[in-house]
């Protein structure tokens, strides 16, 4: 079967009308899937003030000071746009505060064995040393 030039056969795809004599041009179009967007949005970092307070005034009070210090200066930071001044100030409280917290613990387990050491073993000792002598 022929087919004049410019008409598509039928059955095969949509039909292509064309004028006799002209040309025809055919266009593909090739296109994929609308690829997904992935929008990152930094979220602001923890300012650490509980732990701050918490170590201020049940551990050890100076660095806990300072750690309260630095997790103010985190949302003071942020509003201003200062995004890595923020996380500076977060990541300096954190750590101001875990020393805290370990010097505070330290001190708490120093003096749970010292003091007993203390009265049941040198007081003891002393006193009788002192009555014998």
């Amino acid at each position: 079967m022929s087919v004049a030039p410019g008409y598509a056969q039928p059955g095969y795809g949509q039909p292509v009308y064309a004028q006799p004599g002209m040309q025809q041009q055919s266009t593909v179009v090739v296109g994929g899937a609308p690829q997904p967007m992935i929008i990152v949005q930094e979220s602001k970092p923890d300012s650490h003030v509980g732990m701050a307070i918490f170590t201020c005034l049940c551990c050890f009070w100076p660095l806990g000071l300072a750690s309260l210090v630095f997790a103010c200066m985190v949302d003071s930071r942020w509003e201003s746009g200062d995004r890595e001044g923020a996380k500076s100030a977060s990541r300096t409280a954190s750590t101001l505060w875990k020393i805290a917290l370990g010097l505070g613990l330290a001190a708490i387990i120093i003096v749970v064995i010292i003091v007993p050491v203390y009265f049941f073993i040198i007081l003891p000792a002393q006193i009788t040393a002192a009555l014998s002598g």
